[in-house]
């Protein structure tokens, strides 16, 4: 960083709060609407609202049609949220330690991350077809496992990041192989990780609506896809209410992903602290040395 722009960044530190304050309310102004509709009492979509009841939310827990999309919603999430957190975390430590060919391998796990969604359902449908299969919520399944997987891949890396491969290299040493260096060391100190990423890749699974409507059968819609062709039929303030236990559900495993984060860094801190002073003591050791 030059000493122009560090000097100059003080200054534009309001200029920067600003924007950033502007693109925050921009991003949250539909979620403020929403969720005082879902509280009304009127039969139609008004903001802001009249009169207020949670009616709304008693239709929606009432109704079988949402009740099972819900329900078909959290299958399809959980199984995704497996299939990636596995393939992901496998792939994190594959990669680790390969040599050759990493940078193309890694470039085709995050390519779902860039390609378009309908690109990927797609190409889902036809090959399915092609192999003589008919597209349905195992189809589904794996199109999300598809799209979560970069997630995990790239939070896992982030986790292994921190490790030292120096206690790899003690393991095998003392005669481990590398299954027992990969249970026992390795994914013991990249859990937090791993479990911070599975959290992240079932909100991703779940609110995902692009595969869903284009891989889902007829009758077997996912909560997504239910808002979707309600939205199309009759603009009633339920559909508020499922948006708003959506963003519930959001917040909630947002928080969890979060607490697994700060639990792993006061976890960790002692251990760096010891190594820092560790290493200070040894650096003294050496200047008394020499």
């Amino acid at each position: 960083m030059s000493d122009e722009l560090r000097q100059s960044l003080p200054r534009s530190r309001a200029l920067f709060v600003a924007v950033g304050c502007l693109a925050g309310g921009f991003l949250l102004a539909p979620l403020l609407v929403i969720v005082p509709i879902a509280f009304s009492g009127s039969a139609y979509l008004t903001f802001p609202p009249e009169t207020w009841s949670t009616r709304w939310f008693t239709d929606v827990f009432n109704d079988p049609a949402w009740q099972d999309s819900f329900t078909l919603s959290l299958r399809v999430a959980a199984v995704a949220t497996l299939l990636a957190s596995v393939a992901g975390t496998a792939a994190a430590f594959a990669l680790r330690r390969m040599t050759r060919g990493r940078r193309l391998l890694r470039t085709a796990l995050i390519a779902p991350m860039v390609v378009p969604q309908l690109v990927l359902a797609l190409g889902l449908y036809l090959a399915v077809e092609d192999l003589g299969g008919q597209a349905g919520i195992r189809t589904l399944m794996l199109g999300q496992a598809a799209l979560a997987t970069p997630m995990v891949y790239l939070t896992v890396t982030a986790g292994l990041a921190g490790v030292d491969p120096a206690l790899s290299r003690a393991a095998f040493s003392l005669g481990h192989r590398w299954p027992s260096v990969l249970l026992r060391v390795e994914l013991p100190l990249v859990a937090r990780s791993v479990i911070g990423s599975a959290i992240l890749a079932f909100g991703l699974c779940f609110d995902e609506s692009v595969l869903s409507y284009y891989l889902s059968p007829p009758g077997q819609e996912t909560l997504p896809t239910h808002i979707w062709l309600a939205a199309g039929q009759s603009a009633s303030p339920d559909i508020a209410a499922v948006s708003t236990l959506i963003m519930g559900l959001a917040l909630a495993l947002l928080g969890g992903a979060l607490a697994v984060g700060a639990a792993g860094t006061r976890k960790s801190a002692p251990s760096r602290k010891a190594a820092s002073h560790q290493k200070a003591a040894s650096h003294q050791k050496k200047g008394k040395t020499s």
